[in-house]
């Protein structure tokens, strides 16, 4: 059946049309657009057809109270930035830094300027040093003359043995020390340390005779043999050579020493 309306062939069974929904049974719907009357109006108007609904548009979603996740990404790289930026002023620090402090400079000081004859003993002192060498040798001859004395006697032998042997040792000693005692600051300074050293000399080779004269009376027989008369003479001569050395020597030593204020000597003091 062809609908009023529209002109759609439509089923008659149906009743409406398909297309735009108008009754098939003859009777056509009413216009859309037919003038309306409102009740008790003075006048006809137009009934305005109802509004078609608007649906608003969705809304943004609500913005986040906290920081963005761009924001806390670049706080994070500006800290890591930071925190290697510290270590590396530390590892500097730590490098330039030394293990121990470090004292501070002291001053130099110059020492106080000294003469020559300052730094090496004065006149007085010089003269001080020989004269105890001469003390030690009269002691070393007191020694000797005191076992000499013994030996003679047969009393006591291997004793004023062993006496003349010390006495030995002591005369190398005093040599030494005669040779290295300074006398740069006396007069005739060399001529003082010659004639002593000579005269320490001959009785070191005195005592050495003595003592060969001595060793066969300290097994007990002390009889005048050749052998020990020999060794006798030979020490007698070493001791006469001692005394002429010893009287050179005081030729230069008593004006120096008494000068000084120290005794004069005499060759039985030496």
């Amino acid at each position: 059946m062809r609908c009023p309306l529209c002109g759609l062939d439509n089923n008659p069974s149906v009743g409406v049309c398909a297309r735009c929904g108008a009754p098939l049974n003859g009777t056509p719907p009413p216009p859309t657009n037919t003038t309306q009357f409102a009740p008790g109006s003075a006048s006809p108007g137009p009934i305005a057809p109802p509004p078609t609904p608007q649906f608003a548009p969705p809304l943004p979603p609500a913005p986040r109270s906290g920081p963005s996740t761009g924001v806390l990404l670049s706080l994070l790289g500006l800290g890591m930035v930071a925190l290697l930026s510290l270590a590396l002023v530390v590892v500097i620090v730590a490098r330039g830094r030394p293990d121990k402090p470090v004292a501070a400079a002291q001053p130099t000081v110059a020492p106080p300027a000294t003469t020559a004859a300052a730094a090496k003993g004065s006149a007085r002192d010089q003269a001080a040093a020989i004269d105890a060498l001469l003390d030690r040798s009269a002691a070393s001859r007191a020694k000797l003359n005191s076992a000499i004395e013994r030996v003679q006697r047969c009393k006591d032998v291997p004793a004023a043995l062993t006496d003349m042997r010390t006495v030995g040792d002591e005369r190398t000693k005093q040599i030494a020390d005669t040779e290295a005692t300074d006398v740069s600051a006396l007069d005739n300074g060399e001529a003082v340390r010659s004639t002593l050293r000579a005269a320490l000399g001959f009785a070191l080779a005195a005592d050495a005779h003595f003592v060969s004269w001595a060793e066969p009376a300290a097994t007990g027989d002390c009889k005048d043999t050749t052998a020990r008369n020999a060794a006798w003479q030979r020490g007698q001569a070493s001791s006469k050579q001692a005394q002429g050395a010893k009287k050179q020597f005081i030729a230069v030593w008593n004006p120096i020493a008494g000068p000084l204020g120290l005794a004069e000597r005499s060759t039985d003091k030496i």
